[in-house]
C-alpha cells in the first residue's frame, strides 16, 4: 500500500508545536509526528486523548500490591507458620513494605511493557529514521495527501511560514520505517524466531520451577554463602584485634549488665549439673500470673521447635531441623530447675543460648510451663490464654 505525503523539517520544537496548531485549524490530516524526545504539549496540539498508560499502571500497582499482600499471607500463616516473639502470623504492619515495593515493582513492569505492546516495539527491532537527525536535534511532521485536492503548495508556504527548514513530498510504502530495505526482512524474521524461542525457554523454566516436586527437608543451593556464613576465629586462627586472640570479649571488671545476675557457671554439662544442684526455682508455681506468663513465653519463644505440648514437634522441627527431645518424656522429667534453668541460660547442643532474649524471671517461668506440660493435672486452669 502506498501514500503520498508531505514531510517537514523543524529544528526547534516550539516551530513544531506552532505548525501543528496552524495545520490542523487548515484542516488537513496529520499523520504522524517525530521528535527526539518528547516534547511537552505536543499531545494536546495534536488533539491526541490522554493516555490511557496510567490506568494500565494503576491496574498494574494494584494488581502488585494484591499479589504481594496474598503472598505474604500465604507464606507467613499458611506455609511456614513461624511464631517469631509473639507477632501474629498475619500480621499487616510488617506486610507495609513488602506490598509497597510490589506495587512499585510491577507498575512500572506493566507500564513498560504495555508501552512496548501498543508502540509495537520488540527486542531486535530495528526502525529507520525518517529524515536523518530525527532521532538526535530535529523534528518532523508528516502531513497525508489525502485526496487530490490536497494543495501541497499552500501547505508548504505555511510550513515555511513556521520556520520549516526542509519540505519533502514522498510517496509513503507501507512499513518503510519500520522494516528498512528489503533485505531487512530476513534478519527481522530470524530475530522474531529468536525472540520466539527464548520466550518458550522462559515459560518451560517456570512451569518446571512450578511443577517439579520438592523436598521441604533439604536445605537450598546457596549464592554468595560468606554473606550468611562468615569465617570465625579460632585458636588456629586468633583475632589480630585483641591480645589474646579472643573474638568474644569479657565484660569490663566490675561491671554487669542493667538487670542482669552473674551465674557462677560455664556452657558446659558438668555445671549444668551442679546448677541443678545449687540453683532452685524462686517463683512459686500458686502465684497469680507466674504460670500464665510462663505459658506465653514458651507459646512465643520454645513453641516453633519444641511444639505447644513440649513433644518436639514444632514447624522448624517438622521441616527437616534437627528435632529436640521431648520435655515431657525421657530425661527432661527427671532434671531438676536449675539444671533447666542452665540449659536455657546457655544452650545445649543445637539450642542457642536464650539469655539474651529472657530475663532470669521469664526462664524460671517458662520451666513452671514446662511441669505444667509433664504433669497435666497441674495444668493452666481454663480460660487462660497462652
Amino acid at each position: 500500500m502506498t501514500r503520498r505525503v508531505l514531510i517537514a523539517v523543524f529544528q526547534q520544537d516550539s516551530d513544531l508545536l506552532r505548525a501543528v496548531a496552524a495545520v490542523r485549524a487548515a484542516g488537513w490530516k496529520i499523520d504522524d509526528v517525530y521528535a527526539p524526545y518528547a516534547v511537552h504539549g505536543l499531545d494536546r496540539a495534536l488533539g491526541w486523548r490522554p493516555s490511557r498508560l496510567s490506568w494500565v499502571c494503576a491496574a498494574c500497582g494494584l494488581a502488585g500490591a494484591a499479589f504481594m499482600l496474598w503472598f505474604q499471607q500465604w507464606t507467613s500463616a499458611v506455609s511456614w507458620p513461624l511464631n517469631v516473639g509473639g507477632k501474629p502470623w498475619n500480621s499487616l504492619p510488617a506486610f507495609v513494605p513488602i506490598i509497597f515495593e510490589g506495587m512499585v515493582l510491577a507498575a512500572g513492569l506493566g507500564t513498560v511493557l504495555a508501552l512496548f505492546l501498543v508502540a509495537r516495539l520488540r527486542p531486535g527491532k530495528k526502525t529507520l529514521p525518517i529524515v536523518p537527525g530525527v532521532f538526535d536535534d530535529r523534528f518532523a511532521l508528516v502531513i497525508e495527501e489525502t485526496d487530490a485536492t490536497f494543495d501541497a503548495a499552500a501547505v508548504s508556504e505555511l510550513l515555511r511560514n513556521h520556520h520549516a527548514v526542509e519540505i519533502e513530498e514522498r510517496v509513503w510504502e507501507a512499513d518503510s520505517c519500520s522494516t528498512g530495505a528489503a533485505g531487512g526482512a530476513a534478519g527481522s524474521r530470524s530475530r522474531r524466531r529468536l525472540n520466539y524461542l527464548l520466550l518458550l525457554v522462559l515459560i518451560v523454566l517456570v512451569a518446571a520451577n512450578m511443577l517439579v516436586p520438592r523436598n521441604q527437608a533439604q536445605p537450598n543451593r546457596e549464592f554468595l554463602p560468606d554473606m550468611a556464613h562468615s569465617p570465625a576465629y579460632t585458636s588456629e586462627s586468633a583475632n589480630p584485634n585483641f591480645a589474646d586472640g579472643e573474638t568474644l570479649q569479657p565484660p569490663v571488671l566490675g561491671t554487669l549488665a542493667q538487670g542482669q545476675r552473674r551465674l557462677p557457671y560455664a556452657a558446659t554439662d558438668a555445671d549444668a549439673l551442679l546448677a541443678g544442684q545449687e540453683l532452685h526455682n524462686p517463683l512459686p508455681a500458686g502465684q497469680a500470673g507466674v504460670r500464665e506468663r510462663g505459658a506465653v513465653v514458651f507459646q512465643n519463644f520454645c513453641t516453633p521447635c519444641h511444639g505447644g505440648g513440649g513433644l518436639g514437634d514444632g514447624p522448624v522441627a517438622l521441616r527437616g531441623y534437627p528435632a529436640p527431645p521431648s520435655l515431657v518424656t525421657g530425661n527432661s522429667t527427671k532434671m531438676p530447675d536449675g539444671q533447666l534453668f542452665h540449659i536455657i541460660t546457655y544452650g545445649r547442643a543445637n539450642m542457642p543460648p536464650q539469655a539474651g532474649l529472657l530475663s532470669p524471671e521469664d526462664r524460671w517461668a517458662v520451666i513452671l510451663h514446662i511441669r505444667s506440660l509433664q504433669t497435666p493435672n497441674t495444668s493452666i486452669p481454663a480460660g487462660t490464654k497462652p
